[in-house]
């Protein structure tokens, strides 16, 4: 599968955190509620407060959300759903190995065109 580094390296960030992976507090580090929401500090009652995760992973999450819902949900399956294998994400998705790594190679250029400019 021929990926793009540098997007690849994006969805990796833009996934850790839509999944709220890092600082095990058990709160996503992202809200689909709202963009400002972060996780509270220990001891503390969840509130809204502005929180910094960069702009690199508010751009990726608004091109993922511009892309159509199979290629969202590939992303998804392909980024978010932990160490699936290949064979597993087909079957989340219903389709073919190489069906998902098709579809990767294809929002890797539609991002890569958004999100680098080219």
């Amino acid at each position: 599968m021929a990926k793009i580094q540098q997007i690849d390296d994006m969805l990796r960030r833009w996934a850790a955190a839509v999944a709220g992976e890092g600082d095990g507090s058990g709160y996503p580090t992202m809200s689909v509620l709202h963009q400002d929401w972060s996780p509270p500090s220990p001891g503390q009652t969840p509130t809204m407060k502005t929180v910094s995760r960069g702009r690199d992973v508010d751009r990726v999450h608004a091109a993922v959300a511009a892309l159509s819902m199979r290629e969202r949900n590939t992303v998804v399956v392909h980024y978010c759903s932990g160490s699936l294998s290949l064979a597993e994400q087909a079957a989340k998705l219903g389709c073919q190995v190489r069906t998902v790594e098709k579809r990767i190679e294809a929002i890797h250029r539609v991002l890569a065109a958004s999100l680098l400019g080219e």
